[in-house]
């Protein structure tokens, strides 16, 4: 009994450590990031940095089959998401004003207006745990329109997801050649 709770408290402290050092290295690759752009491209720098937040935030599927394995958005709750959301929103909405017109910029504001559009379908479909009794009316019954928005809309929700990823990618790629 003491030999197997010992193994399982190896394996969970090996966990911790393993995931701790993934997150120090992307830590450290965004500080290096800022570290070596110039006074211009800082704004730029920090906006790919608070992007990366929403990026860690979702899930991010490759294909259908993928999504259709796991069917999950986010690794964080509706609630917690659209916090950061606004957080983030805010910030570089205000970053992205000072920025030049170019297409860094472009791709900035793509994936911020991507990861928005996914919060707006996710909201469409979002259950939350706690019913409102007085909401709840004698005739519950689902319209066809509703039932096909309630069957598609999280893969919108995840083709947001993907093309905020591949626009943060491009912008993150255009700072590093102008670095």
């Amino acid at each position: 009994m003491k030999s197997s709770f010992l193994a399982l408290l190896i394996f969970c402290f090996s966990c911790a450590l393993a995931h701790g050092q993934s997150l120090a290295r992307r830590d450290r690759a965004n500080a290096q990031l800022i570290e070596g752009a110039t006074a211009d491209q800082v704004p730029a720098a920090r906006a790919i940095f608070l992007l990366k937040r929403l990026d860690a935030d979702v899930i991010v599927y490759r294909s259908l089959g993928e999504f259709e394995e796991n069917r999950k958005l986010a690794h964080v709750s509706f609630d917690a998401f659209k916090i950061d959301l606004n957080e983030v929103s805010a910030e570089v909405s205000a970053i992205t004003l000072r920025l030049p017109d170019s297409p860094l910029k472009a791709e900035i504001r793509n994936a911020l207006a991507s990861y928005r559009d996914g919060a707006f379908w996710w909201q469409k479909v979002y259950q939350p745990r706690v019913i409102n009794v007085s909401s709840l009316t004698a005739d519950q019954t689902r319209t066809t329109p509703d039932a096909f928005l309630a069957a598609n809309a999280p893969y919108t929700v995840a083709i947001h997801w993907r093309q905020a990823h591949k626009y943060l990618e491009l912008a993150s790629r255009q700072l590093a050649e102008s670095l």
